[in-house]
């Protein structure tokens, strides 16, 4: 199966309503192509208030890498202070999960390949 809106849209259901329920507020993610093939926009994983800082926002973000690792393709991001993060923690947790920044903001996760 190829991925697609469809499919991110489904995993995002999944990982709110499901996976991560009372833990997660919102999650959204966009299916996008650029001249060297498909990516996962990671545009905002948002956590509970009270539930922040506990772990949570990693098992998320490390379900979104399995996702991208499954299908071979790249996620990018990038980090805001427009709801009050700090950006230099936003940047090291996302550098945590191996994601790197390459410009203004911007970050990026290449897959690592998975053995079938």
């Amino acid at each position: 199966m190829e991925l697609n809106q469809n499919v991110l849209n489904q995993f995002c259901f999944y990982l709110k309503t499901i996976m991560y329920k009372s833990i997660v507020q919102n999650i959204k993610l966009e299916h996008c192509t650029d001249d060297e093939g498909d990516y996962i926009n990671l545009l905002f994983i948002r956590i509970k208030k009270k539930l922040r800082n506990k772990g949570y926002g990693s098992a998320v973000i490390s379900e979104i890498i399995q996702l991208a690792d499954q299908y071979n393709v790249r996620i990018k991001l990038w980090i805001t202070d427009v709801y009050g993060s700090d950006l230099i923690r936003l940047s090291e947790f996302y550098k945590k999960h191996d994601m790197i920044l390459i410009k203004n903001n911007n970050m990026i996760y290449f897959p690592k390949t998975v053995t079938k």
